[in-house]
């Protein structure tokens, strides 16, 4: 007999939840005691118990008798599967059913379902359950939201949605609420001493919130028949509950959700800070004053402001390893707020694991970026069916969170973007998944100054709940203004701008009882003088002459079409100058035959390439950089996450904090000698030669808004800057970073400026008027996607048709690689592949000749596809040739595919060049 046939046989006599294509199944028993044993083993966490009680503010003995009765909720979560319609899967013929929205159905109060629903009610003994949820009725919505979104009987309005289900469970053959007597006869013997007990179950909104979560992971966990997990039981579930307890205690340390034997590791090892940052044998350096008072600070939200290249990513780190160790935190989560940062970020944090934990017993570290699946050394590539294909055979268990983005949290260590942390607290799926397996971990997140208004609300949201659960989080800043650290902080008030430019800085800064407190921190090493010099243009001969007598120089321009000018400008001025050995002068990427590429830093270069860059910026301009003089011509890019040390530094006009992390790249490594004229720091800032504020063209260098934006578009804040820059030219830093920052963000200072901009230009009223309009509508957009975990679950709304975002301005869009004219020679890329892979896609790449058309940030398996298709083409490109995804500024929003050689300028007169090696 068919396995398919002997399923479906064995299937009419015992409910089934789950089978595979090899023909294996799951019963329902089995699965309810799978599911409801990793939520009690999750429960059972000392510091997940923890959060749970400051949720539901209980204490230790209640907290006990909520975990039996959230356990036997969780066996309940799947009961809708005994339906008719699921039921009849398992056949292959038959038409696709759930289980979540017919079971609410049942529960609707509609017509027919009544009577269903006091069937069910008879047979689960469910009365039994009422007097638990008395208070919190959301907690048994929470139960039917273990697939990530509430099902229809939760929220204001929700239930004209729900579909007659009256033909799953009344009219037709049999009865499905008669077929669940085998999981009363497990809910009656497994739950025993929890049904027993009628006391109410806390009815704080957090605790319903974080038990949703939980149920989602507990789901995920129990659902997974591999080895490591928990198998199948093919209809036998007798003991089952036992047997899922003995797994799960397996399963728990194997994924890192259970830290307690990693802990035990780390504290044989009791690495020093010495130990924990050192390169091999080199004990680098002693922790300094922010790294120690930042480790042993006992608030749980925290704030650290200190100058770039102070070691605050040292001092998030070493930080963890404190609390880890005392058994205040599980784990960590390091925010970004680039792809490209997390990975650079990526590399640190494993070094610190390696020399904190012993070498079997390391908990592992995933890189949290979709479409780039790694962990430590290992990458994984997404097979067809949606399983993983690693680069080694090591332990899937431990890797286990990372073949999943919703899983990226659950990871004892991860690096990723701040959006993956975002995402815990907007109203999309499986946000509470996210967002209570973040809980027990501290989360960092770095260039937390880099949030616009949309951003920063949703991150006050998520620290809200993840502060009010007790959990730890550091946020690190340069530069952070007085309103922003309030609002993050949660303090009641802002201070004014005359004491916010008192506060000391580097600091350390917190909140008790809607106080903001503040403790000095020491600075690292002297103070560095600045000279800022305004120029309205950039002079090429000067950086050339620069260059020439040994400078490192770098120009960091607003736009990438400016960087593009400003190479193309370059080597015009080296070719007409020719008389001299300059072409070491521009920056160099390394082909693979050998040859030297001169090209520029900028954000538009697949991630690959950027891999390569990064490493090429860090070599020419770095820590370790060699002698000689270099040109380094970039955007944005190369102001955040790189240790770059110029002498010279060329900027365009920006906020001041902005400019602040720019100038972090100056002298940044103190005690090295400098070439002739660039002994003290000295950056030429460009702005604008004319003093109109208010003018279209402006946008070209990345300033002001408009239909088309710029880049910093509030220029109340450029212009308080160019008045520092012009008023004070000589900035000491650190010892003015709290002055200048305030004069040209805080509140008060724009009232100020804005007033008196208003009052001279009347041009500069709409510009006033859009930056107002524009600040409201971004924060009523972040209103409206909001979690509110101080909401009840039966609160917690996700519309179909909803498009909720971590930041405002970008989307995932489908892609075809399919072309008419030319199908591809190799390999079938099929329309089905842009639905398959939606969520890695980022870019639209229209169909055009020649007929294939590459995302920049694709998942492994997608891009192999296309290598395959490429490498039938590879014999007609020329030798040395590269492929380019490149711009059509006559098409906006195309990217196309091309080849091209490498002559020195290819990536010069390319605008927006995005670069994929093969």
């Amino acid at each position: 007999m068919r396995l398919e046939a002997l399923m479906a046989v064995r299937c009419h006599e015992t409910l089934w939840a789950k089978r595979d294509a090899a023909g294996g199944w799951h019963s329902l028993v089995g699965h309810s005691a799978d599911v409801s044993a990793s939520l009690k083993a999750l429960l059972d966490l000392p510091l997940m118990s923890a959060r749970l009680q400051r949720l539901g503010q209980i204490d230790e003995t209640a907290a006990i008798a909520a975990s039996a009765k959230l356990s036997a909720l969780a066996f309940l979560h799947d009961i809708g599967k005994a339906n008719r319609g699921f039921q009849a899967r398992s056949r292959a013929d038959a038409p696709r059913v759930g289980h979540i929205d017919e079971l609410a159905w049942v529960f609707s109060g509609r017509r027919g379902a009544d009577i269903v629903c006091d069937c069910l009610h008879g047979r689960l003994g469910l009365d039994r359950v009422e007097a638990w949820l008395a208070d919190a009725p959301g907690l048994f919505d929470a139960v039917f939201a273990h697939h990530g979104r509430p099902w229809a009987l939760g929220g204001e309005g929700q239930t004209a949605d729900i579909k007659d289900a009256s033909a799953h469970w009344r009219d037709g053959p049999g009865d499905p609420v008669e077929r669940l007597a085998p999981m009363r006869a497990a809910f009656d013997a497994w739950f025993r001493e929890a049904l027993a007990d009628g006391g109410p179950l806390p009815r704080h909104p957090g605790f319903e919130h974080a038990f949703a979560g939980l149920l989602m992971l507990a789901d995920w966990l129990g659902s997974n028949p591999a080895p490591r997990f928990i198998p199948f039981d093919h209809g036998h579930h007798a003991d089952r509950m036992a047997f899922a307890q003995n797994r799960t205690a397996l399963v728990m340390p194997a994924t890192g959700i259970d830290a307690r034997a990693t802990r035990e590791a780390a504290l044989r090892v009791g690495a020093g800070f010495a130990e924990a940052f050192a390169q091999g044998d080199r004990l680098l350096f002693a922790a300094r004053p922010i790294q120690a008072e930042t480790a042993r600070h006992p608030a749980p939200l925290l704030v650290l402001e200190a100058e770039t290249g102070s070691g605050k990513t040292e001092a998030a780190l070493w930080r963890f390893a404190e609390l880890f160790r005392a058994g205040v935190a599980d784990g960590l989560y390091v925010a970004l707020p680039t792809r490209v940062a997390a990975t650079q970020i990526f590399e640190r944090v494993k070094r610190f694991r390696d020399n904190v934990f012993p070498v079997h017993e390391r908990p592992a570290v995933i890189l949290a970026v979709p479409g780039q699946m790694r962990v430590d050394e290992a990458e994984g590539a997404r097979l067809p069916d949606f399983d993983v294909q690693w680069s080694d055979d090591g332990d899937r268990a431990a890797r286990w969170a990372a073949e999943h983005p919703k899983r990226y949290l659950a990871a004892p260590i991860a690096v990723g973007t701040i959006d993956q942390a975002l995402l815990n607290a907007v109203r999309v799926k499986h946000a509470h998944l996210r967002a209570v397996s973040l809980l027990n971990k501290l989360l960092v997140v770095d260039e937390v100054h880099a949030s616009d208004a949309y951003m920063e609300r949703l991150l006050t949201n998520l620290l809200r709940f993840h502060a009010g659960a007790s959990g730890h989080a550091l946020l690190l800043s340069a530069t952070l203004g007085a309103g922003a650290r309030s609002r993050l902080l949660g303090a009641a008030t802002v201070p004014d701008r005359a004491e916010a430019e008192t506060v000391r800085y580097p600091a350390l800064s917190w909140c008790e009882d809607g106080v903001e407190y503040r403790k000095p921190v020491g600075s690292v090493g002297g103070d560095k003088v600045v000279r800022l010099e305004a120029r309205p243009i950039l002079a090429e001969p000067e950086a050339v002459a620069a260059a020439r007598a040994g400078a490192k120089v770098l120009i960091i321009r607003n736009t990438v079409g400016q960087a593009l000018r400003t190479q193309e400008a370059l080597e015009a001025v080296l070719d007409a100058q020719s008389t001299a050995p300059d072409g070491a002068l521009p920056f160099r990427v390394r082909h693979a035959d050998g040859r030297g590429i001169a090209t520029l830093h900028h954000s538009r270069f697949a991630e690959p390439d950027r891999r390569i860059l990064d490493a090429a910026v860090a070599a020419a301009i770095g820590r370790e950089r060699p002698d000689g003089g270099r040109i380094v011509i970039g955007t944005q890019t190369l102001e955040q996450s790189l240790d770059l040390d110029a002498d010279l530094l060329v900027t365009d006009l920006c906020p001041v904090d902005v400019l602040l992390q720019r100038i972090g790249r100056l002298h940044r490594h103190a005690g090295r000698s400098r070439p002739h004229g660039c002994a003290a720091p000295r950056a030429i800032v460009l702005v604008p030669a004319a003093r109109e504020l208010f003018r279209a063209d402006l946008r070209a260098y990345g300033l002001g808004s408009g239909e088309t934006g710029g880049v910093y578009e509030d220029l109340r804040t450029l212009e308080l800057t160019r008045r520092l820059v012009e008023a004070e030219p000589v900035w000491t830093i650190p010892a003015m970073n709290r002055r200048l920052v305030e004069a040209a963000t805080h509140p008060d200072a724009l009232a100020a400026i804005e007033a008196e901009l208003t009052a001279a230009d009347p041009a500069s009223r709409p510009h006033v008027d859009r930056l107002t309009g524009r600040f409201f509508a971004d924060l009523k957009a972040a209103e409206t996607a909001l979690l509110r975990f101080d909401r009840p679950f039966s609160d917690f709304r996700i519309e179909a048709d909803a498009i909720i975002a971590t930041r405002l301005g970008g989307a995932d869009r489908p892609v075809d690689f399919r072309s008419e004219e030319r199908p591809p020679p190799v390999g079938p890329l099929t329309r089905d592949v842009a639905d398959r892979f939606r969520g890695f896609l980022s870019s639209v790449m229209p169909e055009a000749a020649p007929g294939v058309f590459v995302a920049a940030e694709l998942s492994r398996g997608v891009r192999e596809r296309i290598w395959t298709v490429l490498a039938s083409w590879w014999a007609e490109m020329p030798g040395g040739s590269i492929v380019l995804l490149w711009k059509d500024d006559a098409a906006p929003g195309r990217l196309g595919l091309r080849t091209l050689g490498l002559p020195p300028r290819t990536l010069a007169d390319l605008d927006g060049a995005l670069l994929v090696r093969r």
